[in-house]
């Protein structure tokens, strides 16, 4: 009896130390965290306004990185796996991820939720007929992503859609905002100088949206450099138009623009930003972004 006792009061002792390794194996705080909703997109600047919606419910990946060129973007073995491991990718559609349809099929999903986040809205047409992608430098357009990412994430994931509606009003909100101010701004400009001349033809939605005039772009498409006769042509046009600057997108090479610029005898602006976020704070987000190119646009032209 005093035996049976003992043994008993030995595994009452014992048994907290027998389960202490199984409970010290995640923390109360990992125990009670549920697991987020893994997003794919093909760029920053897509990841940005689906972090925005998500916030800490999602955790989101770009697969082309900060400074990376989406047009001439070759993706990678880990790209397939990164998109094997989503619950729903986004990407932008128009043409701009010429590379992303394969890159979906080769991770074997086929009942993974794909969002073309261009697809319904009305688009500018380039010079060969193909519809230009950068639709997201209007920002009412970019709301239009917004109210998509919100609706996808609450049809995958409908236990957090409260949650994703109330971010997306907010940040809706925020928008509004940048809207009105970069009218204002562009407003600080007269109406004869506001013309751009381009890199490449990254901008007609943003100068549909604030009044500027397109006078032209250096390359058709990237990885396409201009003949010098090219360069020339465009120099002599920039010169009658009497354009005061030209601009560059930062993940550009800036020698043909400053070649450019010193031949038309303008000033020559490389710091823009479109397809990605930068890797500082200078456009390390969507509203930063557009921030950025405004003022540096504004700058160079009143």
């Amino acid at each position: 009896m005093i035996a049976s006792a003992s043994r008993h009061l030995l595994l009452w002792i014992l048994a907290p130390l027998i389960l202490l390794p199984a409970c010290e194996s995640r923390s109360p705080q990992e125990q009670a965290a549920p697991r987020k909703l893994t997003v794919v997109t093909t760029l920053t600047v897509l990841a940005d306004l689906i972090r925005q919606v998500g916030g800490d419910t999602v955790d989101v990946k770009a697969l082309v990185p900060p400074g990376g060129e989406v047009h001439t973007y070759q993706p990678t073995p880990g790209d397939i796996k990164t998109l094997a491991q989503a619950r729903i990718v986004f990407y932008n559609g128009a043409h701009l991820e010429e590379w992303i349809d394969n890159t979906i099929r080769n991770a074997g999903k086929p009942d993974l939720p794909i969002v073309v986040l261009s697809q319904g809205l009305p688009t500018i047409s380039e010079a060969g007929g193909e519809p230009n992608p950068h639709l997201w430098l209007d920002v009412t357009n970019a709301k239009t992503y917004v109210e998509k990412i919100r609706d996808s994430l609450s049809k995958v994931d409908p236990a957090q859609a409260g949650q994703y509606a109330d971010r997306a009003k907010a940040y809706l909100a925020r928008l509004d905002e940048l809207d009105t101010w970069v009218q204002a701004e562009v407003a600080k400009i007269s109406a004869a100088r506001r013309t751009l001349v381009t890199f490449h033809d990254a901008f007609p939605y943003f100068a549909k949206r604030y009044g500027f005039t397109l006078q032209g772009v250096v390359v058709a498409s990237p990885g396409k450099e201009p003949s010098a006769r090219q360069l020339t042509a465009l120099a002599r046009r920039i010169k009658q138009a009497e354009v005061p600057a030209v601009f560059a997108e930062s993940q550009f090479n800036p020698k043909v623009m400053e070649v450019l610029a010193k031949e038309a005898g303008v000033r020559v602006v490389t710091n823009l930003y479109n397809d990605s976020l930068s890797d500082g704070p200078e456009a390390n987000s969507y509203i930063a972004l557009m921030r950025h190119n405004v003022t540096q646009i504004v700058n160079a032209l009143k």
